[in-house]
C-alpha cells in the first residue's frame, strides 16, 4: 500500500479481555481492535469515559471499551464502585 493510498482497515484483529471486580458478581470485557492491514487502532466513540456496571464505557481516548455484563437472572451485587466523566469524541 502506498502512502498515498487509505486504508479500507477491512481486516480487524480484536483483543479482548474477561476482568472481574474484585468483591462483585460484575464481569467485563474489555475490548480493543487494531487493523491488521496498518496496524492502525480503531477508536470506539461516543462511550463514557467511567467503570460502570450498568452500560458500556470507554478508556481515555476511545481505544478500549469496557461491557459490563452478568449471569442471566443476577443482579448487581457487592462493591460496585465506578468512576464518571465525559463522552469521548473523535477530533
Amino acid at each position: 500500500m502506498s502512502a498515498t493510498s487509505q486504508c479500507p482497515q477491512s481486516d480487524l484483529h480484536f483483543d479482548i479481555r474477561h476482568v472481574r471486580m474484585e468483591d462483585s458478581n460484575i464481569h467485563y470485557l474489555e475490548v480493543k481492535a487494531r487493523c491488521k492491514i496498518c496496524g492502525s487502532p480503531m477508536v470506539f466513540r461516543g462511550l463514557p469515559l467511567r467503570v460502570s456496571p450498568e452500560q458500556p464505557t470507554g478508556e481515555l481516548g476511545g481505544y478500549e471499551a469496557r461491557l459490563p455484563m452478568l449471569g442471566e437472572g443476577e443482579e448487581p451485587s457487592g462493591s460496585l464502585i465506578g468512576f464518571v466523566g465525559p463522552v469521548v469524541r473523535a477530533q
